[in-house]
C-alpha cells in the first residue's frame, strides 16, 4: 500500500516522508502512519521533526498537519518545510 519513513540524524531531529499507492488514498492511511511514526518519534530521543511538501500538495499538508506538524517559512527546493518540536 505504501512506507512512512524517518531519517534520525545525529542531533537528534528527523526528517519524514510518506507514499501511499493511488489505489489506496484519501483512506487515512497516510495520516495514521505520519501520526503513529511522529508519535514513535516523540517517544524516543528526537527533538524535532520536520518534512517537506510542495505547496501545491494540499493531501499532504492534511496529512501533515494531521500528524502535529506546522508549516512554516522555510522553503527548500520549491517545497515548504513542515516542523513539529515534540513536547517532554
Amino acid at each position: 500500500m505504501g512506507t512512512v519513513q524517518a531519517t534520525v540524524t545525529e542531533d537528534h531531529s528527523a526528517e519524514i516522508a510518506w507514499v501511499v499507492g493511488t489505489p489506496w488514498q484519501g483512506r487515512g492511511l497516510a495520516s495514521e502512519a505520519a501520526g503513529g511514526l511522529v508519535a514513535w518519534l516523540g517517544r524516543r530521543s528526537v527533538r524535532t521533526v520536520v518534512a517537506h511538501i510542495h505547496p501545491g500538495h494540499l493531501a499532504s499538508a492534511a496529512v501533515a498537519a494531521a500528524a502535529g506538524l506546522t508549516a512554516t517559512e522555510e522553503e527548500q527546493d520549491g517545497e515548504t518545510r513542515w516542523r513539529l518540536v515534540p513536547g517532554p
